[in-house]
C-alpha cells in the first residue's frame, strides 16, 4: 500500500461529513477534494525536505517527536482559526505555488475559487495531521519520510490532478549527491593459470528460423546444380526441386512477418505500471492545452484518451465505424465494485467539457473486465461500471440520449490475462464515437 493510500484510510467517513458541514461542500467533494490534496501535501513536503524548508517541516509535523491528540481534532476548532493555520499551511508548503494547488482543486472538484480554497485550508492541517500519525505509528523522521514520498514520485504524480505535477516541478525534483570519498584499492599481482583445454565448446541453441534455412538453401542449390551435371534434368525432379524452392520461399516469408508482427507487438504495447492499488497507471507523455471549439481550455496529456477523442472528432477523414474505441486512462474503480474512485473525476470533466463543445457527439461507453472468476458476474460488474461512467455525465448535464453503455465482460482484452499488469489493463472502461 503506497503513502496516498495509507493516508486515505485513516481518514473515516465522519470525519469526511464534518468536512463537508464545515466547508459547506457535498461529501463527494471532499472526497474528491482529499484526492487532488493528498499527493499535493505530499508533492509540497518533498519540496521543502530537498530543497526548502526542513526547519519548517519540523513545525508541522509533529510525528517526528511524537503525536499528541488526534489529527481529527483540528476540526474541532474556531472556524476562522482552521482557516488561517490552513491558509499558513498552504503558503508555507507551496509559496507562489498556492493558487496552482487551488485551482487544480477548483477543477477536480467543480466548486468556485472561494470555496475551493476555503476546502484546501481545512484538509491540508488534516492531512498533515495524519501524515504526522503515521510518521509515530512507523517510527519516522523527516529524512525518512522525505525519503519514503521521493521513492513514491510517480504514483504521487499519477494521482496529483492534471498539469498540477508540472505546475510544481514535481518530476524535476531529485535527491541530493552524496560525495563518496574515494579509497585507493592496493594493486594485486595474481598468479598465471595455464591455460585448461576442457574440449569443443557447444554453440548455444537458438530458434531462430534462419539457423536452418540457410544451410537448407545451400544443400537445396548444390543439389540442384549436381543434378544438372549428371543429366537428371527431367520434368519430375526439376517440379520436385521448384516444390521445395518454393516451401523455402514461403517459409522464409512467414518467418519475416512473423518477426514484422513480434515487431508490431512491442511498438504497440502500453507504457505503464501498477501501483499499489493494483491500477495500472500509464505513461501518458507531456501535458498539453486544448482549447475546445466553445472556447473552453483543458489541460489533457499527449497520449491521453481525452486528446485522442479530440482529434478522432475533428478530423474529417476518419469515419464513425464500431471498432475505433479509446481506453480510459484515470478512470478507476474500488476492487470488485462498481464505485468510481474520486481520482477519475478529473478524467470525467474532461470528457463532459468535450461533449458540451461538440453537441452533436454521441458516445457509446463500453465496460470490461480481466479473466478471473466467474464469466456471469464479470459481465454484470462490467455493465454496471459501464452505465456508472454514463450516469456521472448525465449528471453533469449531459443529455442521456447522447450516450449508451454496455458491458462486454472478459471479451475483447487489451493486454494478455497472465500477469498482474494485463489483468489491470483489461478492467477498463472504452469508449466509441457513434454520431460525430
Amino acid at each position: 500500500m503506497n503513502l496516498i493510500e495509507m493516508i486515505k484510510n485513516e481518514i473515516g467517513d465522519d470525519v469526511v461529513s464534518s468536512l463537508s458541514q464545515k466547508a459547506g461542500v457535498s461529501e463527494d467533494q471532499v472526497k474528491t477534494g482529499l484526492s487532488a490534496g493528498i499527493p499535493a501535501v505530499l508533492a509540497g513536503i518533498l519540496k521543502n525536505g530537498i530543497g526548502g524548508d526542513s526547519g519548517f517541516l519540523g513545525k508541522i509535523l509533529s510525528g517526528a517527536s511524537g503525536m499528541v491528540g488526534k489529527p481529527e481534532d483540528v476540526l474541532n476548532g474556531d472556524h476562522g482559526d482552521l482557516l488561517e493555520k490552513g491558509k499558513s499551511l498552504l503558503g508555507g508548503l507551496f509559496g507562489n505555488d498556492s493558487d496552482a494547488v487551488t485551482g487544480a482543486v477548483a477543477s477536480s472538484t467543480g466548486l468556485s475559487g472561494p470555496k475551493s480554497a476555503g476546502l484546501l485550508a481545512m484538509i491540508v492541517p488534516l492531512i498533515t495531521g495524519y501524515i504526522s500519525k503515521l510518521m509515530a505509528s512507523k517510527g519516522w523522521g523527516i529524512s525518512d519520510l522525505v525519503g519514503k514520498i521521493f521513492e513514491s514520485k510517480a504514483d504521487i504524480a499519477a494521482a496529483m490532478p492534471q498539469g498540477l505535477s508540472d505546475s510544481l516541478g514535481f518530476a524535476s525534483i531529485k535527491m541530493p549527491n552524496v560525495n563518496i570519498p574515494k579509497v585507493d584499492v592496493p594493486k594485486v599481482e595474481l598468479p598465471k593459470v595455464p591455460p585448461v583445454n576442457y574440449g569443443v565448446a557447444q554453440e548455444p541453441k537458438s530458434g531462430s528460423i534462419f539457423k536452418w534455412l540457410i544451410p537448407l538453401l545451400i544443400i537445396l542449390i548444390g543439389g540442384w546444380w549436381l543434378m544438372g551435371k549428371m543429366g537428371c534434368n527431367s520434368p519430375k525432379v526439376e517440379n520436385t526441386i521448384g516444390a521445395n524452392m518454393d516451401s523455402l520461399g514461403h517459409t522464409m516469408d512467414s518467418a519475416t512477418d512473423a518477426m514484422k508482427a513480434d515487431a508490431m507487438a512491442a511498438r504497440e504495447s502500453i507504457e505503464g505500471k501498477l501501483n499499489e492499488a493494483g491500477d495500472f497507471v500509464r505513461d501518458l507523455g507531456v501535458v498539453i492545452v486544448k482549447k475546445l471549439p466553445d472556447g473552453k481550455e483543458i489541460k489533457v496529456a499527449e497520449n491521453s484518451v481525452e486528446n485522442k477523442l479530440i482529434m478522432f472528432i475533428e478530423d474529417k477523414d476518419k469515419p464513425v465505424d464500431k471498432t475505433t474505441w479509446f481506453t480510459f486512462d484515470r478512470l478507476y474503480f474500488e476492487p470488485g465494485k462498481s464505485v468510481l474512485k474520486a481520482e477519475s473525476q478529473g478524467q470525467i470533466n474532461n470528457i463532459d467539457a468535450i461533449l458540451i463543445a461538440y453537441p452533436t457527439v454521441k458516445l457509446k461507453i463500453g465496460g470490461y473486465t480481466d479473466n478471473t472468476g466467474d464469466a456471469s458476474v464479470n459481465k454484470k460488474i462490467s455493465d454496471e461500471r459501464a452505465n456508472v461512467a454514463k450516469n456521472e455525465l448525465v449528471k453533469m448535464g449531459i443529455d442521456a440520449k447522447r450516450l449508451d453503455a454496455e458491458g462486454y465482460g472478459a471479451e475483447h482484452p487489451i493486454a494478455s490475462n497472465d500477469t498482474p499488469e494485463g489483468r489491470a489493463q483489461n478492467r477498463r472502461i472504452d469508449i466509441r464515437v457513434m454520431e460525430k
